[in-house]
């Protein structure tokens, strides 16, 4: 006998398979088409055959621990989920999220491995449900409620009383809960009982979490108002600081910077601001001693090395300089104390370090294959901010850059395919101090990840069907097959993948009918989905535009050109490539200095250099297809990517 399922000699992994003696073996997931079919046809004759008819059933329960669960803001939890039944089912799931109070990542984010992220914002109500959807029958699913928690705390510090047209610094202080990652985000505002509007004064915002108050001109009766710093996180928790206006001007001395980091033996500048009075001198104190010591540190004239101490001065900077091992009091304080009216001081806070930190954030990221990624840093305990950036991990050896490249700013572009091992080190050294640095770990994501739509928008009303290619990485070849399917607008299409690469499909006019942004992804055959990108449907001109252009007016503005990328995405057999210019382009400000002549690349002593090019054709630049660049033997020049930026 010969055996089949569906037609398919022996069966496959999605209807099941039939062994040579007739044992069938169900799927791990529940088949689209069911129930199946399974034919024997005799082998002397095969146009003899029966057919018998099963269905295929599900016994399967989903179950997700913990079923409840409260979580603060920014906080990660796990959850395990667990499918249970008989036969040998799939066991996996896939994760969703939804709340009354929120949509998509306001809810916050859950990965493949039940790993939950809570919003930094709490929702409001903060109830949000966690789903989890058997992968081997959709039908079966189990929900756990989680509660967004804020237990963070907000206090507001400035001055108490201010005169009026006078501006003062207001901070606030926002202490998270441990393990939490609240928003800092916050609005300032001002109010009072007998003003409203400007006539409370202006307050705005000066940094992550400083504000300048500006008393009004005309104390308010009563003349008290409420500076108040609201955070995104969380406003129940508002942090208010009441402030007097007053018509005289008080003694003021203001201490810049307020707060400091520094490595021991380093320094820090600070100034002393006096108001009120027109006698600027002020004593400085480190822990209420004049002039400081060696063991909580020392004030030193401005810009003298070595230190030379000094405890006076007439309102100008000074240098603080650490002392030479953490203290027992850490942080000091230094104090500049008026001698007008010493009941008036300013002061600020010093947070002494062994030795100088490096600090990279994020410390760690997932990318997908040749995207970016910009790594921030803070060198603490030092003024000096320059670091020298590199990247390094156990698959990084060899030629070319397998484990991808980063830029003296900390501008990380991940390789176009994952390094083996997949872990990689980006690691920031301080220029001061070589033995000091910071890492990020990279793991370069090895699921279908979508680079390039062609095209990538068209306009709404076009007649006509079109092709939609996909672009990317691990996508699923349609020979053999299964291969993988584009889903457009979240619906499965008849899709052909004709390598790892590249998949397409036919879109109709009624598919980009109307202007909208339409979601594309690839779907793998074990249920994965790619990376989420947009096909622009824009709207169709209701009437034509002239842009009058002349010799002696040769520039007009207010005109919009919106164009669409050619539907036709380069599959035409004929190109007439005619590039009428072509320049230096400048990534970091975006712009392109196009020139008719030839551009000149000076050709490096040693190793590489690379260079970004951008060139204007009337016929237009298609991603499809391959360019080349000549130049003197031997050709060096190498395209590493291209990617057409409208014209």
């Amino acid at each position: 006998m010969n055996w089949s399922v569906e037609g398919i000699p022996g069966g496959n992994g999605v209807v099941g398979t039939i062994s040579a003696t007739g044992l069938y073996t169900a799927p791990q997931n529940l088949p689209a088409q069911n129930p199946v079919h399974i034919q024997a046809s005799s082998q002397a004759d095969n146009s003899k055959s029966a057919t018998a008819t099963l269905n295929v059933t599900s016994d399967l329960t989903v179950s997700i621990t913990p079923a409840t669960a409260d979580v603060e803001l920014g906080a990660t939890r796990p959850f395990q989920a667990s499918v249970t039944g008989s036969g040998n089912p799939n066991r996996a799931v896939n994760w969703s999220m939804a709340g009354l109070g929120c949509a998509g990542a306001a809810c916050g984010m859950i990965d493949a491995n039940g790993l939950f992220t809570a919003p930094q914002i709490l929702p409001a109500p903060p109830g949000v449900t966690l789903t989890a959807r058997s992968a081997a029958d959709p039908s079966k699913s189990a929900f756990a409620a989680l509660s967004i928690v804020s237990h963070f705390t907000l206090t507001l510090a400035g001055p108490s009383s201010l005169v009026a047209g006078a501006a003062a610094t207001f901070t606030a202080t926002l202490t998270p809960a441990p393990n939490s990652n609240p928003s800092t985000a916050l609005s300032w505002s001002v109010s009072g009982p007998g003003c409203t509007s400007v006539a409370c004064g202006t307050i705005v915002s000066t940094g992550a979490t400083t504000a300048s108050y500006t008393a009004p001109l005309t104390p308010p009766s009563p003349n008290t108002v409420n500076v108040a710093a609201t955070p995104a996180a969380d406003p129940a928790k508002t942090a208010s600081a009441s402030v007097t206006i007053t018509s005289t001007e008080p003694v003021v001395v203001k201490l810049t910077p307020l707060t400091a980091t520094r490595a021991v033996n380093h320094r820090q500048t600070f100034s002393a601001q006096v108001s009120g009075t027109s006698n600027q001198n002020v004593t400085w104190q480190v822990n209420g001693r004049p002039g400081g010591d060696t063991t909580a540190g020392q004030i030193c004239v401005a810009g003298v090395n070595p230190c030379q101490p000094v405890s006076t001065t007439n309102g100008s900077s000074v240098d603080y300089l650490a002392p030479a091992s953490v203290p027992s009091r850490n942080p000091v304080t230094v104090s500049a104390v008026s001698q007008a009216n010493p009941s008036k001081s300013g002061t600020a806070q010093v947070t002494i370090l062994a030795h100088i930190q490096v600090n990279i954030s994020p410390p760690s990221v997932t990318l997908a294959p040749y995207s970016t990624q910009q790594f921030t840093l803070i060198v603490e305990g030092t003024s000096n901010q320059a670091v020298t950036w590199q990247v390094f991990g156990p698959g990084c050896g060899g030629g070319g850059s397998p484990c991808g490249a980063i830029d003296s700013t900390g501008f990380y572009t991940a390789p176009l395919a994952p390094p083996s091992p997949d872990a990689v080190t980006v690691s920031a050294t301080s220029s001061e101090d070589t033995s000091r640095s910071g890492t990020a770990a990279v793991t370069i994501a090895t699921g279908a990840v979508i680079t390039t739509l062609l095209p990538a928008s068209v306009t709404a009303g076009a007649a006509g069907g079109f092709t939609l290619k996909v672009a990317g990485a691990n996508f699923i070849a349609s020979s053999p097959g299964p291969g993988s399917t584009i889903l457009f607008n979240s619906s499965p299409r008849s899709t052909n993948c004709a390598s790892s690469n590249e998949c397409a499909t036919t879109l109709s006019a009624a598919d980009v009918a109307t202007a909208a942004s339409l979601p594309v992804q690839i779907r793998n055959p074990d249920n994965t989905t790619s990376n989420q990108v947009s096909i622009v449907v824009m709207p169709l001109a209701a009437s034509d535009d002239v842009i009058p252009l002349t010799p002696a007016a040769p520039i007009a503005t207010g005109k919009n050109i919106i164009v669409a990328e050619p539907t036709t995405a380069g599959t035409s057999a004929d190109l007439n490539l005619n590039v009428v210019a072509a320049g230096l382009y400048s990534a970091d400000s975006n712009t392109c200095v196009l020139g008719s002549s030839s551009l000149v690349l000076v050709r490096p002593g040693s190793a590489t250099s690379n260079a970004d090019i951008c060139a204007f054709s009337l016929s237009g630049l298609d991603p499809a297809l391959n360019y080349t660049l000549t130049g003197p033997a031997p050709n060096d020049i190498i395209i590493v990517a291209k990617q057409p930026l409208g014209l």
